[in-house]
């Protein structure tokens, strides 16, 4: 069973309205949801993770992926540096030599990191069947007009549509 509604194309990266937009997103400010407490090192992990995409590829539930995914991150280190100190192997309940528990734990831990990297299009494939160099073509396009600042200084001059634009019906 087909159905005739069609996707909406996905806007032009090098559109004059793409840029507004990109600029627009240049100024948005991403924060961990509310109902996460990051330690200041997580705080860092969390801004180094949302820097891997442009500002305005970012949703709510992307971003709640990211926290999480950072907290994944800072409990990897903290089973790393565990291992450092008590090394790869240790002493079993008979007193033999065993394999560091801990080190199938920071296994688990970095599938699941790898895992979570490829659901927010960090780490591999493309976003909407877009091949790895496009998309890298396109997020450069985003990044460069993200870091245009919307300067007030220009006295009204400049036309700017009003905060609450819906970009999404623009075509």
């Amino acid at each position: 069973m087909s159905s005739d509604v069609k996707k909406p194309r996905r806007q032009r990266a090098d559109s004059k309205e793409a840029a507004v937009k990109d600029m627009f997103n240049g100024e948005r400010i991403i924060t961990p949801p509310a109902d996460y407490f990051l330690t200041s090192p997580e705080l860092t992990i969390f801004n180094e993770v949302i820097a891997e995409l442009p500002k305005g590829e970012w949703t709510d539930h992307m971003i709640r992926i990211a926290a999480d995914l950072t907290r994944m991150i800072a409990d990897a280190r903290a089973e790393a540096d565990a291992i450092r100190r008590e090394g790869s192997v240790v002493e079993g309940a008979s007193g033999g030599p065993i394999r560091n528990p801990r080190c199938a734990e920071l296994a688990s831990l970095r599938a699941c990191i790898a895992t979570t990297r490829r659901s927010l299009a960090i780490h591999s494939r493309a976003k909407g069947g877009m091949d790895t160099s496009g998309l890298a073509r396109r997020r450069e396009l985003q990044r460069g007009n993200e870091a245009f600042p919307l300067d007030d200084d220009d006295e009204g001059l400049l036309a700017r549509p009003p905060a609450d634009f819906d970009f999404n019906g623009v075509h």
